[in-house]
């Protein structure tokens, strides 16, 4: 019965103000902005488990076009009667 009062009683104690803020000072190890992706593995409906993605070049394409065609993939209501998808890497080649 006593802890339960101790643990009342000691949370928020320390006022919003007396906290030193950890965010205002950059870290040095903090990971910069992500790098714009170079290839996507797109599944449609959810990939098929333990097999390789096939690779195919973009061929022109935007890699933004094929993440968002494989979202509508995704996002149809078939998908639950569909089963899985056979993955495809999309990647940008050389000459593409």
């Amino acid at each position: 019965m006593l802890v339960p009062v101790l643990l009342m009683l000691s949370s928020g104690c320390v006022s919003q103000g007396a906290r030193p803020e950890a965010a205002s000072t950059p870290d040095a190890a903090a990971p910069g902005p992500a790098p714009e992706a170079s290839s996507y593995t797109a599944c449609g409906c959810g990939c098929c488990p333990g097999v390789e993605p096939h690779i195919q070049c973009l061929g022109g394409e935007s890699l933004q076009s094929v993440i968002a065609r494989d979202k509508q993939a995704a996002a149809s209501p078939d998908c639950p009667m569909a089963g899985c998808s056979l993955p495809v890497k999309y990647q940008a080649c050389d000459g593409s």
